[in-house]
């Protein structure tokens, strides 16, 4: 009878539990949308060869990385800002101003640089080979901006807690791109693969973002408001300039190994890079579970025992997956059912999975540069790693190609999240300091 009492208490804190419950939900999903992206891997593998698999992630990187400065750093005022504006008139011009500021992004960024072709100068030094890059630009064009409003519009859809337009605009990205990119490589096998996917996930992107973009362009107040849009450049700049840095570690490694080894080797680390982002899925989740609650939340002692606590169940959990994804990539090599030519992968894939539990763990100690308003910290502190990791680059990746650059990424992000700690202890110790005298 007390086993009982006892489990149904336990039961009733859980189900009370806010931050579970939201993070459950969101992340059964993700789970469900990360799954069957692994569970299709392979067949995109076996209809993809390896050189093309390598050649089409380094350009998708590359268009990524592109549509997050695109964004101007814009999502941090979204999460922040919409939760310190009560009235929904005020929500309205922020969304508003926000939006405003990305379409000027893409007018005075993408339509020069396309219109003077300066992409092809960038091309020129991303890839030590000539690719048809032609066959990809207009694609290339289309999945950078709709990179950039998905990124915008899913932020936006966490951070007003939206959990149902969540589900369905996730489930129908990864059932649309999928479905449709699969189908495409097979009954076009004759046809350039890497161009098949772009125009694949380009295409459904697009539709689905005329589908769901009303639901954010209704709650718009359309008034222009400088002071407003002044606030959101001043919180989200120096975020997107961190970016920059940002891009130079995560994005660097893959620039070195293009120029130090074939594409067949570059094709064995981002397979691994796709497995160890199972748990960049289970960070993102919680981040985007986590960002409302924790700006919601303004006392500073109560939000750094919350997180000191999530950081110490994290790395238990975090550990635990990391040994199942290593564990199931050996099976499903011995099984064939990832091309053995990838097996090196199993050696490169321990030093991935340590590199994405400590961003895990970065991301959530940084949140609290931008709940202090002090941004431009991330910046000074991204310009110091990215030097770090550049550094580290350059020695190890000509000797230990895929081990030296994923031991850079290692320890560059274990860089940001000390310096983040750091950060964190000097302004708690401040803020302790003014509350004594006040």
């Amino acid at each position: 009878m007390a086993v009982i009492t006892l489990l149904t208490t336990q039961w009733n804190k859980l189900r009370s539990n806010l931050l579970l419950r939201r993070l459950l939900t969101v992340l059964s999903l993700d789970i469900l949308v990360k799954a069957s992206a692994i569970i299709l891997l392979p067949l995109y593998l076996h209809l993809m060869t390896q050189d093309e698999y390598g050649v089409f992630n380094y350009i998708l990187s590359i268009t990524y990385s592109f549509s997050i400065l695109l964004n101007l750093g814009l999502y941090i005022p979204q999460s922040k800002l919409s939760h310190d504006y009560r009235d929904p008139g005020e929500k309205g011009k922020l969304f508003y101003a926000i939006n405003m500021l990305l379409f000027g992004s893409c007018l005075f960024l993408v339509v020069p640089i396309y219109l003077f072709r300066l992409d092809y100068y960038a091309v020129s030094v991303l890839f030590k080979t000539a690719v048809n890059y032609d066959r990809y630009r207009l694609w290339v064009l289309l999945l950078t901006l709709t990179s950039l409003f998905a990124y915008m519009l899913t932020n936006y859809f966490y951070t007003v807690e939206m959990i149902d337009l969540i589900k369905k605009y996730s489930f129908s990205r990864v059932i649309g791109i999928n479905v449709v990119s699969i189908l495409a490589l097979y009954f076009l096998k004759k046809s350039d693969a890497i161009a098949v996917r772009f125009i694949s996930i380009g295409v459904v992107e697009a539709l689905l973002l005329i589908i769901f973009y009303r639901h954010y362009i209704r709650k718009w107040v359309a008034t222009i408001d400088k002071r407003l849009a002044i606030k959101c450049l001043m919180l989200g700049l120096p975020v997107m300039l961190s970016n920059v840095f940002n891009i130079v570690v995560n994005f660097g490694d893959k620039f070195f190994l293009e120029k130090y080894v074939s594409y067949k080797t570059l094709s064995i680390y981002y397979l691994g890079f796709s497995c160890a982002s199972v748990i960049s899925l289970l960070s993102n989740s919680l981040q985007n579970v986590w960002l409302p609650l924790f700006f919601k939340e303004k006392d500073l002692l109560r939000n750094l025992a919350k997180t000191r606590k999530m950081v110490l169940r994290l790395v238990w959990i975090l550990t635990g997956l990391s040994l199942v994804i290593l564990l199931a990539v050996i099976v499903c090599l011995r099984l064939s059912i990832i091309p053995k030519n990838y097996g090196p992968m199993v050696y490169v894939l321990p030093l991935l999975l340590a590199g994405q539990v400590v961003i895990c763990l970065a991301m959530l100690y940084s949140n609290y540069l931008v709940y202090f308003e002090k941004t431009s910290l991330i910046l000074w502190s991204g310009l110091g790693v990215s030097a770090v990791s550049t550094l580290l680059n350059m020695k190890l990746i000509p000797i230990f190609e895929i081990y030296g650059a994923a031991a850079t990424l290692l320890v560059s992000n274990g860089c940001y999240l000390v310096i983040y700690y750091f950060i964190i202890a000097y302004y708690k110790k401040k803020h302790l300091l003014s509350k004594m005298i006040a």
